[in-house]
């Protein structure tokens, strides 16, 4: 009798604990398992309503109010792009008139929740080993539009704020320049998505590798939503010289520095090239396999040799059939 009761209490505890670990999973094969936070703005808001009228103490109030009382994700996306509280504290107020401009445009993203949730189920449709984080939408320094940690996707809303009616009078000149649309937002997520399922790409740093890590997250985002998270406009007609730096240098290791977002641009180099390679890769992989979707992104997503990856894209020929001259 004993040993049965033992028995039957080892069982109630696995169950208990089976079923806690799935009822706090933050991460699910299900799309609509996926939870959207959005606790961190209206914290971000409170707290600079309160450092406005004691800038002295601004450090500390966010701080308090806002790092302390963090979600999981901005925790994450303090120790990856924020860093200091101190120096957050000093820009915010340095441009309060444009926090300030944006506060009604993204305290709620109700509106978006439906789009974002048809995005997902279209990756699932797609790639059906997908693993659907949750979401949280912080407010950063301009330091990043959207990044990923182990507990899900983060997105930095105060760059996807302008909308069509925004107030742009008292935006500094670069807050201008690198802000985007408030409507691009799912975009932006699908993107940092794909990011969270490439756990079985190949980890290397050579610039080629890091480039495919980028672009498939556009090429796939792009198959999902039909638009790219970054504005590859500024490229036309500088596409093959760009494509002459990169196979270049493709092979080496740590100068990814000089091909990614934010880097500054020049006339023959913009924004984003190494995202847009590795975008170009995809698409020509894409074109060989006959347009079989399913096909594209699981290879993509499970690249092993990146080598291998490059010569079945037949890039050559892809560059020399779109842009030469």
């Amino acid at each position: 009798m004993q040993t049965l009761q033992t028995h039957l209490s080892f069982i109630f505890i696995l169950f208990l604990f089976i079923n806690s670990n799935n009822s706090f999973s933050k991460n699910s094969k299900e799309p609509i398992s996926s939870k959207i936070y959005v606790s961190d703005i209206q914290n971000f808001y409170n707290a600079l309503d309160l450092a406005l009228n004691d800038t002295l103490n601004a450090t500390s109030i966010f701080k308090e109010n806002y790092f302390d009382k963090g979600s999981k994700g901005l925790k994450d996306f303090y120790k990856s792009k924020i860093y200091s509280a101190d120096k957050f504290s000093r820009f915010v107020l340095q441009h309060k008139e444009f926090y300030l401009s944006i506060r009604k445009d993204i305290t709620d993203v109700d509106d978006l929740k439906e789009k974002i949730q048809t995005y997902f189920q279209e990756f699932k449709t797609i790639y059906p080993d997908a693993t659907f984080p949750d979401i949280y939408f912080v407010v950063g320094r301009f330091s990043s539009n959207g990044t990923i940690s182990k507990n899900g996707i983060i997105i930095g809303t105060e760059i996807l704020c302008r909308t069509p009616t925004s107030n742009t009078e008292n935006w500094n000149k670069d807050i201008l320049r690198i802000s985007m649309l408030r409507e691009h937002i799912p975009v932006t997520v699908c993107h940092e998505l794909i990011h969270f399922n490439q756990k079985k790409m190949k980890k290397e740093n050579t610039i080629l590798a890091s480039s495919l890590r980028e672009g498939s997250a556009e090429f796939i985002a792009e198959l999902i939503c039909g638009n790219t998270d970054g504005d590859y406009t500024s490229f036309a007609g500088k596409e093959e010289y760009i494509w002459s730096e990169f196979d270049n240098c493709k092979d080496n290791k740590s100068t990814w520095n000089s091909w990614r977002a934010w880097v500054k641009q020049s006339e023959t180099r913009p924004r984003n090239s190494g995202y847009w390679t590795g975008y170009i890769l995809c698409k020509s992989y894409y074109e060989q396999k006959n347009f079989d979707k399913k096909k594209v992104v699981y290879d993509i997503l499970n690249i092993r040799s990146y080598n291998d990856f490059y010569i079945d894209c037949k890039i050559d020929q892809y560059i020399k059939n779109n842009y030469s001259k």
